[in-house]
């Protein structure tokens, strides 16, 4: 799942894990189907980069759903 990214109702999610002092710090960038782009600050750390990017993922799917 590392780094895969998603589409998610029309969103476009790409999930980062980025290694930060022995864990993996989750964001995600959400990109809106006008092309306009947001990242999330640090969503938590993670022993490993999967945990990570799911974390991120779901992060996203669930900014979408408050927002449509």
């Amino acid at each position: 799942m590392s780094n895969v990214a998603v589409t998610y109702k029309g969103f476009l999610l790409t999930p980062l894990a980025a290694f930060d002092e022995g864990s993996y710090a989750a964001m995600v960038i959400v990109e809106r189907p006008d092309h306009s782009e947001k990242a999330s600050g640090v969503l938590g750390h993670f022993a490993n980069p999967d945990a990570a990017c799911r974390c991120a993922v779901e992060y996203g799917m669930a900014e979408i759903d408050r927002a449509v």
